[in-house]
């Protein structure tokens, strides 16, 4: 695959200028969200396009979910912005989007097994 032209960093360049002041650190949040589940996607297979795009949108959620959790419980108990303290956590959390999402549906399976259980000794009914 060939490198992307440098006019493509350019518009990034004038994109990331001109929305900074504006959207100021969530627009950080995202881009490290989105890197983070670029590297993410680097040891993971898609077959199509859409299948990556659906991928970086799921490490995307997920980080800025986890990451707004954080940034709510860092500015509540310490004195530290946390909407400037998070890119690194945002980065981390979409880079480790493979085993959070392992994570999720172990317990996913577990809750669902622990229902079975529950439930595998009752019949449908009034008897």
């Amino acid at each position: 695959m060939h490198d992307a032209p440098f006019s493509s960093y350019v518009v990034t360049g004038v994109i990331a200028t001109l929305l900074g002041p504006v959207l100021g650190p969530l627009a950080l949040l995202v881009f490290a969200a989105f890197t983070g589940g670029l590297l993410a996607m680097s040891s993971t297979t898609t077959t199509t396009r859409w299948d990556g795009v659906k991928f970086l949108f799921i490490a995307v959620a997920i980080s800025l979910i986890l990451t707004g959790l954080a940034v709510y419980l860092v500015e509540k108990y310490t004195a530290i912005p946390g909407n400037i303290a998070m890119m690194p956590v945002a980065f981390v959390i979409a880079a480790s989007r493979n085993y959070i999402m392992a994570f999720i549906d172990m317990g996913i399976k577990a809750a669902g097994g622990a229902l079975a259980g529950l439930f595998a000794g009752r019949k449908g009914g009034d008897q």
